[in-house]
């Protein structure tokens, strides 16, 4: 997803595994103490049985280079003279590491919000600290809710989807996220139709959520990264290992040089996340009717300003003539090699897609290559005259079950008529239960199973 720090929350996580993939892979590890927020958590009963602890800890994980910072508490501050010791010994025992009070309050942000808002909101509402608590429910694929409810349990929403994190009210306001999906594609009448409807409020409410943050480049951390529970809110992939729409919102959204739609103030940004000079590159919009014909645009050659977001040039007014249309950003090197490609849906009502649904079926080829046992490359061609909308790729074994985990390059991606896409896909061969793999790759509205 091209994030670059993991929060290890209340210290939860101890295993030595996951401090040595982070060193692998760099990804930078904030480390929490055991202090839940006043809230939630009790003051320790015995501040030195603490500290002894804390200090093993330390010692205990203080060679990995992934650990970042360390946290004194979750929203909150300790005690006073347990925050004392706890600097002191981080001082000690880590020299040079960074030692904070709280996950949320002065230097830091965090608190959420954790509900779903719209993209231009998201844009309205930077963050302008270091933020370390935000995020939307994040529903699953109907693969995934399967997994989780029994069939009766699955429709109309109910007290057991509220078991899951998905309640109407509370943080994550569910009702919020409900009104989206109906506004964008009209109101669903099962399950399955709901939960693929959703992932396009997953798509642009975790993609508008880290393009704002670009605003002052200050840093996001989700609530939360990792689901230890079945869930409809939050996580960008879900506990049982399958990425929903959010997971490539979010790689989109963080690739290090990027062209992005601020909605709030209708203009084209880039965003350049290197801290090394780049060459000139050429940054593209084209905005194209609901039926996938160009109806503008515009090119402008820039250079990318080190660590920084750039407004390029905005929008034209009154320049949708359907009543949805895509608008795509492309940026080229000098050469014409592609940097990063983004499109977004937009409605002549906001957030209004529902047009889409009147539109044919689309129709697609696909072309499967076979690289050795555990790989392949997919390349998904649309041959109809219409667009192809949130294409989605699902590796399967012979017994028709999904394959889990696995690695795509891209999707849940959009195709206007003749183009073309190549996504690689990986897994591990322990995880194809002995079966032999194929690939579905299917269009919103996705066939009845």
């Amino acid at each position: 997803m091209n994030f670059t720090m993991i929060r290890n929350w209340v210290g939860q996580t101890g295993d030595e595994e996951f401090y040595e993939a982070c060193d692998r892979q760099g990804i930078m590890v904030w480390q929490d103490f055991w202090l839940a927020n006043p809230a939630d958590g009790p003051d320790p009963a015995d501040e030195q049985m603490f500290m002894r602890n804390a200090d093993d800890n330390i010692l205990r994980i203080r060679q990995h280079p992934c650990i970042a910072l360390y946290c004194g508490r979750n929203e909150g501050f300790p005690p006073a003279t347990l925050n004392d010791q706890l600097k002191k010994s981080v001082a000690l025992l880590h020299p040079g590491m960074l030692y904070i009070p709280s996950s949320a309050d002065g230097g830091v942000g965090g608190h959420g919000p954790y509900s779903a808002l719209t993209q231009k909101e998201y844009f309205s509402k930077p963050m302008v600290k270091l933020h370390t608590e935000r995020g939307m429910p994040n529903v699953m694929t109907y693969e995934g809710l399967s997994r989780t409810l029994r069939e009766e349990h699955r429709w109309p929403q109910n007290n057991i989807w509220g078991q899951h994190d998905f309640t109407m009210q509370g943080a994550q306001k569910g009702s919020d996220f409900n009104k989206l999906v109906e506004k964008a594609l009209g109101p669903s009448a099962d399950a399955k139709e709901f939960t693929e409807k959703a992932q396009w409020i997953n798509y642009n409410g975790y993609r508008a959520m880290f393009e704002s943050n670009h605003l002052t480049r200050s840093g996001l951390l989700i609530w939360m990264s990792h689901p230890a529970f079945p869930s409809m809110t939050w996580q960008t992939y879900d506990y049982y290992f399958e990425p929903t729409a959010a997971y490539f919102a979010c790689k989109k959204a963080c690739e290090p040089l990027h062209l992005q739609w601020n909605a709030a103030t209708d203009s084209i940004q880039l965003v350049n996340l290197y801290v090394v000079n780049n060459t000139m590159m050429i940054a593209t919009a084209e905005i194209l009717d609901m039926y996938g014909k160009r109806v503008w645009k515009k090119t402008m050659k820039v250079v990318p300003a080190v660590d920084s977001t750039m407004n390029l040039f905005s929008l034209p007014q009154k320049n949708m003539t359907t009543d949805v249309c895509f608008l795509r950003l492309t940026l080229t090197d000098k050469h014409g090699k592609k940097v990063s490609e983004n499109m977004y849906v937009m409605g002549k009502e906001e957030n209004n897609y529902q047009a889409l649904t009147r539109l044919p079926q689309a129709t697609i080829q696909q072309t499967v290559q076979r690289v050795g046992d555990t790989s392949m490359s997919v390349t998904v061609r649309n041959t109809s005259k219409v667009p192809a909308l949130m294409i989605r790729l699902n590796l399967k074994g012979s017994d028709g079950e999904q394959i889990l985990p696995v690695h795509y390059s891209d999707n849940y991606f959009h195709l206007m008529p003749g183009e073309v896409r190549k996504v690689n896909v990986s897994w591990k061969k322990e995880d194809t239960r002995g079966k032999e793999v194929s690939m579905d790759v299917n269009i919103f509205p996705y066939p009845v199973q």
